[in-house]
């Protein structure tokens, strides 16, 4: 009974202590907010976003259905150090935070809450007038922040090119890599930002994310969303690890709440939901963006259906010209 009561204890203190972080975290940014980041994209600068998450879950077991839900909590901001005064070269700071919890009973499925940290490093320059050259460097700390040990560090990065065509179509390319604990992930995408109408604009980077943002009037947009994460996160039970690959298009709508605020509200239908746990010893070969290659051995608990996800949104942005 003590090993039960320290344990629970022990899970509390490092649940309060993540709130804590995160509060401290998001603070820092806000106190940050008068220089957001200056990579231009889709239309505005992004210099903070606040998202939550919520998916009803099901899963059937021969014992019969267990229902639950996951909630998802993200933080991510990019601050950029300008080493020119006329900004063609800076280097980049920031970070992304996330609490993963599943509420409700579900013996089927042993996760109950994992965190992500991942810090950002990277540098930004202007090889051309019309072209731009990012690397970054990508380190992550994924599981349930129990027993955290050194190898639960995960190094990741990508170099990104984008070519500005014209004042109204950008090209962009990426290629990646990083280190899962099923193995390693290359990334490879082709992304644009291209500006087809006064009130229409296409931006993303495919398979990774894709927008169709429509613009009602010049504080409302509504449009099509995709979205795609594969994520693994380290379990201290059994040494196992928990991977979590989604495919999610979705439909949005969103209002600018002042000048520089926006909110923004998702409702997708997830094309593929894979919330499956591995022990530590099943691996794949490799991953290129979210396909799988290679023969893994089955996950442990059963299949996690697929179904709606509610998203909702906060992010600080500069829109050029905007009043």
């Amino acid at each position: 009974m003590k090993n039960i009561e320290k344990k629970s204890s022990h899970t509390q203190a490092l649940a309060a202590t993540t709130y804590r972080l995160g509060i401290t975290f998001l603070t820092a940014i806000l106190l940050l907010i008068l220089s957001p980041a200056r990579t231009m994209a889709q239309g505005y600068v992004e210099g903070v976003n606040l998202s939550y998450e919520h998916m009803p879950i099901k899963i059937k077991t021969p014992d019969g259905e267990q229902k639950f839900t996951g909630n998802n909590l993200k933080i991510a901001t990019s601050i950029p150090i300008f080493l020119t005064p006329n900004k063609s070269k800076y280097l980049i700071v920031g970070g992304n935070l996330e609490a993963f919890n599943f509420s409700g009973t579900h013996p089927a499925f042993e996760v109950k809450r994992v965190y992500s940290i991942s810090p950002t490093f990277g540098y930004s320059t202007m090889v051309s007038p019309t072209f731009n050259l990012t690397a970054l460097l990508t380190p992550t700390i994924n599981s349930d922040y129990e027993n955290v040990k050194s190898s639960d560090i995960k190094f990741g990065g990508i170099v990104r090119g984008s070519w500005k065509a014209n004042d109204n179509l950008t090209w962009r390319a990426v290629l990646g890599y990083r280190q899962q604990f099923y193995g390693p992930q290359y990334l490879a995408t082709v992304g644009m930002d291209w500006k087809a109408s006064e009130r229409l604009r296409i931006f993303g980077d495919v398979p990774k994310d894709l927008t169709i943002n429509y613009a009602l009037n010049p504080k409302m947009n509504t449009g099509f969303n995709l979205s795609v994460q594969n994520s693994t996160y380290r379990l201290n039970n059994q040494d196992r690890y928990f991977e979590y690959n989604t495919v999610n298009p979705g439909l949005f709508v969103e209002r600018y709440i002042s000048s520089n605020w926006a909110v923004r509200a998702t409702a997708a239908y997830t094309l593929i939901r894979n919330m499956e746990i591995y022990n530590k010893k099943d691996k794949a070969k490799a991953f290129i963006d979210f396909a799988e290659f290679g023969d893994r051995a089955d996950p442990i608990n059963p299949e996690v259906s697929k179904g709606l996800a509610f998203k909702i949104g906060l992010s600080y942005r500069i829109v050029p010209g905007k009043k």
